[in-house]
């Protein structure tokens, strides 16, 4: 099919409103149909403010796998429902069996479920992300998303749009002032890719079974769209500025490393908002790859972050062989979990990892939630001696504040460890931080570890 009729069946369906709210609509809910050849879900039915959501059951197709070598093998494969409203919804999620235990999650929302049976009944204020965790079942993402706004025209020169539906493309390459439209109910297969360009959007309620991989690029928007990846880092953002991802979904699986969620590497005036991730590695990576560059103003908010097996919720580092990393933000996220082995003894729910000549310093994390499912530490704040990851000289870590952050489990440690007198981690902040439930207000009220190359670590 030419892009030329592509474009104007999507321009068809966009006038008589099919695009739009796909076959099930309600005053509250937009559905989308199931694209071809996906798998329905043997687990959980979907029903929203009366509207029957299609659920996907997603996860490896490897036999071979050894599930439990791994943690979170066994649980590998995803549940989702993704569909768009406005105001309250009621859900009623039907399960395969009586439902014996169940988690609304993220915590923070304290939504609060009703069982009869088989069925979960909740009621959500508006579009959010959620994950449900219901007896032993493969886990269950509901994409709430908000309705859609400037749905672009398939006539419009630039514009390349995907109506519901299916499409093997390999690769995708992007030019400049150009939009890709992928619309609810569309799958595309491709890894999307594109160099040294300006005004490039890709957005919509679809799918993108592939990698994103863009750099040199001002004014980059990705919005709405669910990408799934198993091959890789999935989001390879590089000397992009003035640039944004909103409301995107992120499922990264079978592989068990390098394939982080969202990778921001040498970027400046970069925001992350509204997203979610379920990712067997970082979900979100802050890197700085070349001494040419330097990383600056990056904002991560709104966000859940799922670190399934391997995996930090937030992560600067590990390679920070390039410019300095400056003005970093990251506020109101919830990370559900944190993670797996690695090159430092185990993930943590948020980290600084300084492996590399690179100055980390102006870190800001604010109205942080770590949930309990941490496996190996709640903080870690090191240098390293730049080896990990190449073999440079080792960085520096100067002015983290961390405001109103929650750590749930109060068995996990604090690591903070500079790598010599040249080479510290000082000037580290925690105000109005608990862990289970206990306000810091010193090293002795959890188990913080730390060596003689970090200094003025304050309290308040």
């Amino acid at each position: 099919m030419t892009p030329r009729i592509l474009n104007y069946l999507c321009l068809c369906l966009i006038l008589t409103g099919s695009i739009i709210s796909g076959p099930n609509i309600s005053a509250a809910v937009v559905s989308y149909p199931a694209p071809p050849g996906l798998k329905t879900s043997p687990d959980f039915t979907l029903n929203a403010a009366g509207t029957n959501i299609w659920v996907e059951r997603i996860g490896s197709k490897k036999t071979s796998f050894d599930y439990n070598l791994y943690s979170g093998r066994a649980m590998e494969d995803l549940n989702v429902a993704s569909f768009s409203c406005s105001g309250k919804v009621t859900i009623k999620i039907t399960a395969s069996e009586n439902i014996s235990s169940f988690k609304i999650l993220p915590e923070s929302r304290h939504i609060a479920g009703m069982v009869n049976g088989k069925d979960l009944t909740f009621t959500i204020s508006g579009p959010q992300k959620l994950y449900i965790e219901i007896n032993n079942l493969p886990h269950l993402s509901i994409f709430a998303n908000p309705e859609e706004e400037d749905i672009p025209s398939g006539n419009t020169p630039g514009v390349t749009c995907f109506t519901p539906g299916s499409y093997n493309l390999g690769t995708i390459t992007l030019k400049s002032n150009q939009t890709i439209y992928i619309a609810g109910g569309a799958i595309v297969y491709a890894d999307i890719k594109g160099r040294n360009l300006k005004n490039v959007c890709i957005k919509g309620r679809g799918i993108i079974q592939g990698n994103i991989d863009i750099s040199g690029t001002e004014n980059l928007l990705v919005e709405g769209v669910f990408i799934r990846n198993t091959n890789g880092w999935t989001n390879t953002l590089t000397d992009c500025y003035k640039s944004k991802y909103l409301n995107v979904k992120v499922f990264s699986y079978e592989a068990i490393y390098s394939v982080d969620g969202i990778d921001i590497v040498s970027c400046r005036n970069f925001i992350i908002d509204d997203c979610f991730m379920r990712c067997r590695d970082d979900c979100v990576a802050i890197k700085s790859g070349d001494k040419k560059l330097h990383v600056d103003s990056i904002s991560v908010g709104n966000c859940v972050m799922t670190g399934w097996a391997c995996s930090d919720g937030v992560t600067i580092g590990f390679e920070l062989n390039g410019g300095p990393v400056e003005n970093i933000y990251v506020k109101n996220c919830d990370i559900l979990y944190a993670r797996g082995g690695g090159r430092t003894d185990g993930h943590s729910g948020f980290s600084i990892v300084c492996d590399g000549p690179a100055l980390v310093r102006n870190i800001y994390f604010e109205d942080i939630r770590v949930e309990k499912q941490v496996e190996f530490k709640n903080l870690e704040l090191i240098v390293t001696d730049g080896t990990l990851y190449g073999d440079d000289p080792p960085g520096h870590i100067k002015g983290v504040n961390m405001k109103n952050i929650t750590w749930a489990n109060p068995d996990k440690p604090f690591i903070i460890k500079g790598f010599s007198p040249s080479n510290m981690v000082e000037d580290i902040v925690f105000d109005h931080c608990t862990v289970g439930g206990k306000l810091l207000k010193s090293t002795s009220d959890a188990d913080f570890r730390i060596n003689s190359y970090a200094k003025n670590i304050v309290f308040k």
